[in-house]
């Protein structure tokens, strides 16, 4: 999956029902055999696409922004209130360098 694929879905498998081409979307099922709640430690930028995939199969995910450098967790912070800003969900801090992104339907009180 590309960095622009982010917020797109899955490829699209190819049917054919009476000579027409339908496209079916085709379910993730290796990210919703995990439990409600992920939690993420990145080291670097790369890991942001776990993370929003993860969000995107409706897990909450907690994340530790404390191994990395000021620069990359601004960044980090970053994509992922955009991520979730556009899936609707909520960003909460729970401690200095320690969020939690929830998706649509799941409320903090």
């Amino acid at each position: 999956m590309g960095m622009f694929d982010i917020f797109g879905k899955e490829p699209k498998a190819k049917t054919e029902r009476s000579g027409r081409e339908i496209f079916v979307d085709e379910p993730k099922t290796d990210l919703n055999k995990k439990g409600p709640v992920a939690v993420f430690s990145p080291t670097s930028y790369d890991d942001v696409e776990k993370i929003i995939d993860a969000i995107k199969a409706g897990k909450t995910a907690i994340v530790h922004l404390t191994e990395l450098k000021t620069e990359t967790a601004i960044r980090v912070l970053d994509m992922l209130s955009g991520a979730i800003y556009a899936l609707d969900g909520g960003v909460y801090e729970m401690e200095k360098n320690i969020f939690m992104f929830s998706p649509t339907g799941v409320e903090v009180l």
